[in-house]
C-alpha cells in the first residue's frame, strides 16, 4: 500500500466534497465530508496507520460512510464514487471552482442553468451579461467574477516558489543518486527560483559536465520526466511527472560560475551588468568575462565577476536592477537577513484552535530548531470555521503555559492570540483580556470586500490599539487563489511605523504576505517585521526559509526584524508599544 499523508487524504475529501455540491448532491453529506477533510489536515496521529487498526470511526466526525471512503482510497488509489461524478462532469466545470469567489454550488448553476462547461464559457456569458439574470446574481457580481476570472488567467500557469524549490531539490537529489557521478560536477537552481521570485513561470538548472551529449539523454530517461519538450547536447527541456516545466543547461566546469550569474539575474539586471563589463572594454555572457583579444579573464566563482566589475557581491536574491548595482558600487548593500538569524517563531497555532499538536508539542519541536522562544498564537472566538477560542479557553490556555515554562529550560514560551479585526476595526477580544497577553496578533480573517478607505480604517483602528504587537498577512491574499483586498498599505505601514506595530512577512508558502516590495517600504518608513511560519504543524516551521528569502529580496537586515531579538530583547521592544500608548 503506497504512503499517504494526512494532508493528501484531507485535499482528496475536499474534492469529493466540492464535486458532490457541483453535482447537487445531498448537503448534509457534503458538509461531512469537508468537515472530514479540515479535521484530517490538521490531524496530529497518522490517518493512514489509523485505518490499519478499524481506529477511524474513534476520530470524531469520522462516520462509516467518510471511513469507508478512506479505506478505499487507501486501498485502491481512489474512491469509485468520486470517479464517478469526474467522469460525468466536464473538466472544465470543476475547474471554475478555482476561481475566487465561485464555489462548487455556484458552478452546479452555471452548469445546469446556462450550460457553462468551461473557462471559455464562463468569460463568454459574463460579458454577454447572461450570469446577473441568474437569481442572486448582479452586475457588480458580475463584474467581481470577471476580475477573477483574469486574476486567475494570470497564475494559472505559475508555480508557487515553495514548490519550485522542493521540485528543484527532488531533481538534483534525483541526479546525484542515480546517474554516474563522474557525468557531472556541479549543479544549481537558477532563473527566477534562485531569485527567489513568489511565483515561477518554469525551472532553470544549471550542470557541469564534460560529456553534454550522453548527460542529454541520461536526463531524459529519469523517473521524473513525463515529457520530453525539446532537447540538444546543451539544453534539455521537460514536463516533470508534477507538471512543472524545467530546463536543464548544459555547460563546462570553465563556464559553470558565467552561466550562473547569467542564468540567475533578471533580464534587466544582466542588461545593467553587461553594461557595465563593456564600459570597462570588456564582454560579459554566460560563456566568461572577454577581454578586447578575445582572451577571458580568470572567472572561478560569481564573485570574480562582480569584482572585476567594481562591484560588492550581489546575493542572487536582489538581481532585479532596483538599486542593488549603484548600492554595490557605493559599498552600500545590504548586510541581508539569514535564516540562522532567526530566534523563534511568533505566529503558530495549537490544539486550542486549529492546529494539529499540543503548546508543550510545539514547544519541544521549535527548541529543536535550535530556537529560544515561541509565541502561541491560536485563532479568537469569531473565527468558527478554524475552531477559536472562548475567552473560557484562552484563559486556561494561559495557566497552561504558566505551567509548562516553570518546566521548560532555556526556552520561553510568550502567551499569545490571534485576535480578529472585526468589521468595524474592534477586536474579537476586550482591552482587559488582551492586556494579560504578553503578543498580540490582529488578522483580517472576513468582509474582504470592503472598499479601500474601510479597509484602511479597519486596519489602522487595530494598529493604533495599545495591545496589538502584529498585524499577520496585512494584505490577506493568498498565492494563485485570493487576491490582496482593498487597502491603503502606504497608510497603514506609516501608521504602524509610528505606533510600533509590527507588520508580518506571513511564511506560508501559499502567502507570503507581505511580499519582498511591500516589506523594503516597511524597512524604508523605519518599521519593523515579523517573519513567522502560522505553523498549524510543527513540521511547517521549515517554511522559514521561504519568508527569509522574501526578506532577502525586500533588502531586509537581521535588525528589521523582531523574531531576531534574543527574548529580553523583545520583551523590551513590546514593552516599548506600551510606553508608546
Amino acid at each position: 500500500m503506497q504512503e499517504i499523508s494526512n494532508k493528501e487524504i484531507a485535499k482528496i475529501l475536499s474534492e469529493f466534497a466540492d464535486l458532490m455540491a457541483i453535482k447537487g448532491e445531498n448537503d448534509f453529506k457534503i458538509r461531512a465530508y469537508a468537515n472530514a477533510a479540515r479535521k484530517i489536515e490538521s490531524y496530529a496521529d497518522n490517518i493512514q496507520q489509523l485505518a490499519a487498526e478499524d481506529k477511524l470511526k474513534d476520530i470524531k466526525g469520522i462516520g462509516s460512510g467518510i471511513a469507508e471512503s478512506i479505506n478505499e482510497l487507501l486501498q485502491n488509489g481512489l474512491i469509485e464514487e468520486m470517479e464517478a461524478i469526474k467522469a460525468e462532469l466536464p473538466a472544465g466545470v470543476i475547474e471554475m471552482t478555482d476561481i475566487q469567489g465561485l464555489g462548487p454550488k455556484t458552478a452546479h448553476r452555471f452548469y445546469y442553468e446556462l450550460e457553462i462547461e468551461d473557462l471559455i464559457g464562463l468569460e463568454k456569458a459574463l460579458k454577454a451579461g447572461k450570469v446577473q439574470k441568474l437569481k442572486g446574481f448582479g452586475k457588480k457580481s458580475e463584474e467581481k467574477l470577471l476580475r477573477a476570472l483574469k486574476n486567475h488567467e494570470k497564475y494559472v500557469d505559475k508555480i508557487i516558489l515553495a514548490k519550485a524549490l522542493r521540485t528543484a531539490e527532488e531533481i538534483i537529489e534525483t541526479i546525484k543518486t542515480e546517474l554516474e557521478p563522474d557525468l557531472f560536477g556541479e549543479i544549481e537552481v537558477c532563473g527566477s527560483s534562485r531569485r527567489a521570485k513568489e511565483l515561477i513561470g518554469d525551472l532553470d538548472i544549471l550542470i557541469a559536465t564534460a560529456e553534454p551529449k550522453k548527460l542529454s539523454q541520461k536526463i531524459k530517461s529519469l523517473d521524473f520526466v513525463a515529457e520530453v519538450i525539446g532537447a540538444g547536447e546543451t539544453k534539455v527541456s521537460i514536463r516533470t511527472d508534477q507538471g512543472v516545466q524545467t530546463d536543464f543547461r548544459l555547460v563546462s566546469k570553465e563556464e559553470f560560475p558565467s552561466a550562473l550569474h547569467y542564468f540567475t539575474g533578471s533580464q534587466a539586471h544582466n542588461v545593467r551588468m553587461r553594461q557595465l563589463a563593456k564600459d570597462k572594454n570588456l564582454k560579459l555572457s554566460e560563456y566568461g568575462l572577454f577581454r578586447d583579444d578575445g582572451s577571458k579573464e580568470k572567472i572561478e566563482s560569481e564573485a570574480d565577476i562582480f569584482r572585476i566589475l567594481g562591484l560588492d557581491y550581489i546575493i542572487p536574491e536582489l538581481r532585479e536592477d532596483q538599486g542593488e548595482i549603484e548600492a554595490a558600487q557605493r559599498g552600500e548593500l545590504p548586510n541581508s537577513i539569514q535564516l540562522t538569524d532567526i530566534k523563534g517563531d511568533l505566529h503558530l497555532h495549537s490544539r486550542y484552535s486549529d492546529g494539529a499538536f499540543s503548546i508543550r508539542k510545539m514547544a519541544e519541536a521549535a527548541k529543536e530548531r535550535g530556537y529560544q522562544y515561541i509565541a502561541v498564537t491560536d485563532h479568537s472566538q469569531s473565527l468558527t470555521v478554524a475552531s477559536g477560542m472562548s475567552i473560557k479557553e484562552l484563559k486556561e490556555q494561559l495557566e497552561e503555559i504558566d505551567q509548562l515554562n516553570q518546566t521548560l529550560t532555556d526556552f520561553r514560551i510568550f502567551k499569545g492570540v490571534e485576535v480578529d479585526i472585526l468589521k468595524n476595526g474592534e477586536l474579537d477580544f476586550k482591552d482587559e483580556l488582551l492586556e494579560k497577553i504578553d503578543f498580540v496578533i490582529a488578522s483580517v480573517h472576513s468582509y474582504f470586500n470592503l472598499d479601500e478607505d474601510q479597509m484602511t480604517a479597519r486596519i489602522i483602528r487595530a494598529v493604533k490599539n495599545p495591545h496589538v504587537n502584529l498585524i499577520a498577512h496585512p494584505r490577506g491574499r493568498m498565492l494563485g487563489g485570493r487576491e490582496a483586498y482593498a487597502v491603503d498599505l502606504e497608510k497603514v505601514i506609516k501608521i504602524a511605523a509610528e505606533n510600533g506595530t509590527a507588520l508580518e512577512i506571513n511564511a506560508s508558502p501559499q502567502r507570503l504576505d507581505l511580499n519582498a516590495e511591500w516589506a523594503r517600504k516597511v524597512k524604508k518608513a523605519g518599521g519593523k517585521i515579523s517573519i513567522n511560519t502560522d505553523a498549524h504543524h510543527y513540521k511547517e516551521y521549515s517554511d522559514m526559509e521561504f519568508g527569509i528569502v522574501t526578506a532577502r529580496r525586500g533588502w531586509l537586515e537581521k535588525e528589521d526584524v523582531i523574531n531576531t531579538f534574543s527574548s529580553e530583547q523583545l520583551l523590551d521592544f513590546l514593552k516599548q508599544k506600551g510606553n508608546n500608548s
